[in-house]
Order: structure tokens, then sequence, then C-alpha cells
């Protein structure tokens, strides 16, 4: 009568014994879920990429440096959930013209901001959106406070070439001015050619709209003074620049930049700078004389 019982008992008790064996011969560690998807292979998005900036002279929100690098980490913090994380990191040397894009092209600096020409678009990646909003088509002219009347009788280029320009050697605006008959005297150094002007070394220093509200102001011992009827136009616009290979780099910056776009953040940011702000009300006044400068290929 028991028979039956002692039947099962073993069949059970012989599946056990089996199952264990089964076990012993090719073990499998219970995991939680969230470990277990730790094991899996690390997501490219999940490195963290350093991006190296120019050296910055100033976090003030008046110096240039402020505006582009600002506008830079908003494009890298809106592209994370696509390219992932980044991390910060400064070039520990103050460099400008051709030693910053040597830096830029031997990867010791990974990104900077410039004014465009062909020439800087052939040796180095531009990402091109433009950053000033048309503000750097337009010049003003930093004179001599002393001045002002040699400056209301001009009423053309032709009149203008009687004068002479200051400007940095290396800066791409100074081939537009010599192309359109504007003769220059050129330096290196960009705090010299305000000292230069002061001494009458030469009759102008043109500046962005956007550059010189505040400039006029960083030598408030100097006698100089914002010309008050002339308005240079020419075609020019200001980028974001990388190294020619690196075009992971340009894509991240390009879509962030579209996305502060979108969402209106790179307007807030733009409109939060004092002098831009200046700048376009003084573009609205309209009571400028527009002298209209040729673009050449370099």
């Amino acid at each position: 009568m028991h028979t039956p019982f002692i039947s099962i008992v073993a069949l059970a008790l012989s599946v056990v014994v089996l199952v264990a064996q089964g076990h012993a011969a090719s073990p499998e560690p219970t995991v939680s879920p969230d470990l277990s998807r730790t094991s899996q292979p690390v997501s490219p998005r999940s490195t963290v990429h350093k991006v190296v900036f120019p050296y910055l002279l100033s976090h003030d929100i008046n110096h240039e440096d402020y505006y582009f690098s600002q506008l830079l980490r908003l494009a890298l913090d809106k592209t994370t959930s696509e390219f992932g994380p980044w991390q910060y990191g400064m070039y520990t040397e103050w460099l400008r013209d051709k030693r910053l894009r040597f830096a830029l092209n031997k990867g010791t600096v990974d990104v900077i901001w410039s004014t465009s020409s062909k020439a800087l678009e052939k040796e180095l990646r531009a990402v091109k959106i433009p950053l000033l909003k048309g503000l750097s088509q337009y010049r003003l002219l930093l004179i001599h406070e002393e001045d002002q009347a040699r400056f209301s009788a001009i009423n053309g280029l032709e009149a203008l070439g009687q004068l002479r320009g200051g400007m940095g050697a290396q800066w791409p605006d100074a081939k537009v001015m010599r192309a359109n008959g504007l003769p220059l005297v050129t330096a290196t150094g960009y705090g010299k050619l305000f000292k230069m002007l002061a001494a009458r070394r030469f009759d102008y220093f043109s500046r962005g709209i956007y550059q010189i509200h505040s400039e006029v102001h960083f030598y408030p011992n100097l006698p100089l003074a914002i010309e008050e009827t002339l308005l240079l136009e020419y075609h020019g616009a200001l980028y974001f620049f990388v190294g020619r290979d690196n075009e992971l780099l340009a894509n991240r910056i390009e879509a962030g930049l579209h996305l502060a776009q979108q969402d209106g953040s790179f307007d807030r940011l733009f409109y939060s700078v004092p002098r831009y702000q200046w700048a376009m009300k003084e573009l609205k006044k309209n009571n400028r004389r527009v002298l209209t400068l040729k673009t050449f290929p370099p």
C-alpha cells in the first residue's frame, strides 16, 4: 500500500540531485538587476571628454572672454545627453593670433573663437553658427578725443583713406582695410594700440561695435573717444573653431548652439552683456553715415 508514495519521494530526491549536479558543473551567480547592468560594455556617452579652453584673461561680463567662454559652456552643457559629460580645462598660457592657432592644431587647446576668413577656414574647422547675431559686420572708430571735427567732415572711403588707421599686425581685418585703400599702422600687442592712438601715431582704431563701448573705458587716463558719425560695414562672421580633424567636437558645439537658440538660452546670454545691448541700440538709431567696405579673398 505504501509503495507508490515511496516511489514518488525517491523520484523527487533524484531530481534534486540532478539539479544540484547541474549547478555544480556550471555555476551561475545571482545578481541584482542594477549590478548586472554595470557589467555591460561602457557606452561612449559615459566617457568624460575634457575640453581645453584658451587662457581667459577675465571673467568680468564686460570682457570679451566672458561671453564666448560662457556660450561655449552652454553649448557643451546642452549636449550631455547625446555626447556625454565633459570636463572643463584651461590652457595655462595666454596666446593670441598665430600662436593660438598653432596650439589648436597641436591639440593643446581644443577650441577658439575668432573672426572668420577663407584662409582660417582652410586651416581650421569652423562651427558655422554666427556668435554675435550680426554685430560682427559693423565697426566704429576709436579716435583722439580732440579729433571729432576731422571725422565729421568725412563722407566716403576716399576721404577716410586720407587718414591712417591702427590695427594688430596679424588680424584678419588688416587685409580688408588695406584692400579698400585704407592705410594702416600695425603693431603686435592689443593694449599697445590704445596708447599709440593717444600719442597720435595714427588717427583712428577700428573696433567692433560690440567691443568699443567697454574698450573706451579700459584706459580712462588716455584722451580717447568713440567717433560719433561713421559706421564701417563689411561682411564678417565670428565663429568657434576647432582643430581640422576634430569633427566630433565641432558637431557637439554646433548641436549645442542650435539647442540654445531653440530654447532661448542663447539670446538670454547675449542680451545679458551690457555692451551688446549698447551696440544693438546704437545700430537702431540709424544716425551714422555707413561706409561699406568690400571683402576680398585673402
